[in-house]
């Protein structure tokens, strides 16, 4: 007979109730410990990581950046000029006409150009052919204002004109000196190149070159200028050219349009001395004798002559190449003229005319050779024509 072993149920969950009493004692224990001893921060994160966590990361103020000497002096030109220089805009009737009836009327023009203030009560120095036949001027200032402008005086054949505007205390820019300008300094223009969007505009560049000239018409040319890479564009025009100090240099005045980087400004020295007197009222109009002519010395000499197929008596001097109406042509010089005098002044390497600085009715005498004999010849210097 089978004999089966019969666990009692009683004996099972006394045991299980033992070990689920004895599991939960222990976690309770465990939890008292970690929370009266501390040893649950230690477990959880070190101190150094809470610390951390507990104050807000600190932020960095913005480091100013750093200007060479270069952007530094460019910075302080513009915000030390930029108020002295305005805008001009202009007004000009230019004629209607019909194929049949001729003359029907007259429409509006626009013009644009720059000027800088050279005196507290508001006289403004530009360029001529900004203001030429304009009938209304207005000066925009740097800080929007728009006021009529009335024109003092210009000087055409120098391509300068001097305006005046109501009021006073104006921002001022200081004139330099023009004449110890050396090739490759710092030159700053500042101007509005197209219109009111784009005023102030600062370009920055070199004095490529000194003594310049460019002709502006068949008897006529702007002589002695300074040429500039820094950008100048039409709107430029009567704006200033600036050294590194934010003195006045020069008068910006023309570019040529052929080439890229390539303008031209009047000098100070000039520009400043002209607008002295047509304020007050003394300027004399620049002279001519009306001649074409081509100076030459030893570096050109055998150039020249076979050129113009004709021996040249002197070492130096003016080859007369045509003679216009006006004084030269009444006094009865000639093409193939050469001039070896002027007042007495013998020619010399890099001598012209622009040093004569004639006025009209200025008296003058030359001494020419033709035909291989000297002559004088006195004349009276009339307008350029």
């Amino acid at each position: 007979m089978n004999q089966f072993k019969v666990e009692r149920p009683s004996s099972r969950i006394g045991l299980f109730t033992l070990l689920m009493t004895a599991a939960f004692m222990g976690g309770l224990l465990v939890l008292l410990a970690v929370k009266y001893t501390g040893l649950g921060q230690a477990l959880v994160l070190p101190p150094s990581i809470q610390q951390e966590e507990a104050k807000p990361p600190e932020i960095q103020p913005p480091q100013p950046i750093q200007m060479t000497d270069y952007e530094t002096a460019t910075v302080r030109v513009v915000d030390q000029v930029g108020p002295s220089v305005v805008m001009i805009t202009t007004t000009s009737l230019v004629e209607v006409k019909d194929f049949f009836f001729g003359l029907v009327g007259y429409r509006p023009v626009q013009g644009l150009g720059s000027g800088v203030i050279f005196r507290e009560d508001g006289h403004i120095l530009t360029n001529y052919h900004v203001i030429e036949n304009a009938e209304e001027v207005v000066v925009v200032l740097s800080d929007g204002r728009k006021v009529s402008a009335k024109l003092i005086g210009a000087d055409p054949d120098n391509d300068l004109a001097v305006l005046k505007i109501e009021g006073k205390d104006f921002s001022v820019a200081k004139f330099g000196r023009s004449e110890n300008l050396r090739v490759g300094q710092m030159a700053i223009a500042i101007g509005n190149p197209i219109g009111e969007g784009l005023k102030n505009t600062v370009t920055v560049g070199v004095i490529s070159a000194l003594g310049r000239s460019i002709a502006t018409g068949e008897q006529s040319a702007l002589r002695d200028l300074i040429q500039t890479d820094a950008s100048i564009n039409p709107g430029n025009s009567g704006g200033p050219l600036l050294d590194s100090e934010g003195r006045v240099i020069g008068i910006n005045t023309a570019i040529i349009k052929e080439a890229q980087g390539i303008g031209f400004a009047i000098p100070i020295d000039k520009a400043g001395e002209t607008a002295d007197l047509i304020i007050k009222g003394k300027l004399r109009r620049p002279g001519a004798i009306g001649i074409s002519y081509v100076p030459f010395d030893q570096t050109n000499k055998k150039l020249i002559e076979k050129r113009f197929r004709i021996n040249l008596p002197v070492e130096q001097g003016f080859l007369i190449t045509q003679v216009f109406s006006g004084p030269a042509s009444k006094a009865g010089l000639k093409a193939g003229d050469i001039v070896i005098a002027i007042n007495g002044q013998e020619i010399t390497k890099g001598a012209n005319f622009t040093g004569l600085d004639l006025k009209v009715g200025d008296r003058l005498t030359m001494e020419i050779y033709r035909n291989g004999r000297k002559h004088k010849v006195e004349m009276t210097a009339g307008p350029i024509q």
